[in-house]
């Protein structure tokens, strides 16, 4: 299933008049390619909103590990289509999907016909509160600002979306209400491993949430809003392209019942 993305929103005043002064800059002092260079690190999505810096604000954090007595809820490991994901090639009017499984992998291949939010689930799945979701996710192919990642707390059309990109932004956004709500955060890794396989990590435990891209935190919130939901991957790619993805190790612990 899939939905329409929301489009960026226009630039702000003041970056329009920063972009103009680097411009101008680039022109005077150090050359058309330095200028283009600054142009397209200030373009980045994220960059523009002014997020905060997760990466660097502070000493790194180590991702804490899956906590004594918790056991896998969960596995896919993708030998087997033992959670039954949905294989096969799928149509619509924002895209054209294919989800294949081979050699211990899930590949996911996307062409967007339009923005879209591109999803899927296992049928075979659990509910959870508390839990610590592990996955390695690497984009083999596609543009830099596709966003990929991990969705949890899914209950319909309600859920929320654990995103990085290869610029190092890391997001995690609310989908509910038929649209895209405030994000929970939004920020930057220098964690993020761009055409490499990413381990991205989520834990949830009472009203705390910690997000983690190989093996450190880049973000924590704190929220009773969302209590409880099922699991599955997400991606974000804007009209006409096109994107391949592979996933692993997409597996769930939680307190032992």
């Amino acid at each position: 299933m899939t939905v329409k993305s929301n489009r960026p929103e226009s630039m702000r005043w003041e970056t329009k008049v920063f972009i103009f002064l680097i411009t101008s800059s680039c022109l005077f002092t150090t050359g058309i390619c330095a200028c283009f260079s600054s142009l397209l690190i200030l373009a980045d999505e994220d960059v523009r909103e002014g997020l905060p810096q997760f990466g660097y604000s502070g000493p790194a954090e180590k991702c804490p590990q899956i906590p004594a007595g918790w056991v896998i809820a969960k596995e896919n490991t993708f030998d087997k289509n033992l959670n039954l994901w949905p294989l096969g090639k799928n149509s619509d009017d924002y895209d054209i999907t294919n989800l294949e499984m081979a050699d211990g992998v899930l590949h996911y291949e996307v062409d967007a016909l339009k923005g879209v939010y591109s999803r899927q689930f296992p049928k075979l799945d659990k509910n959870l509160w508390d839990f610590y979701l592990t996955a390695q996710i690497q984009k083999v192919s596609g543009p830099r600002d596709a966003k990929y990642g991990v969705i949890f707390r899914v209950r319909g059309e309600k859920q929320l979306f654990f995103s990085i990109r290869d610029s190092g932004s890391v997001r995690v956004a609310v989908h509910e209400y038929g649209g895209w709500q405030d994000p929970l955060f939004t920020g930057y890794s220098k964690y993020v491993n761009a055409g490499e396989i990413n381990h991205l990590v989520v834990i949830a435990q009472g009203d705390t949430y910690t997000f983690c891209v190989n093996e450190y935190i880049v973000g924590s919130v704190k929220t009773t809003k969302y209590s409880w939901g099922k699991f599955g991957i997400g991606f974000g790619l804007d009209a006409g392209e096109n994107a391949i993805f592979e996933i692993d190790n997409f597996n769930i612990y939680a307190p032992e019942e």
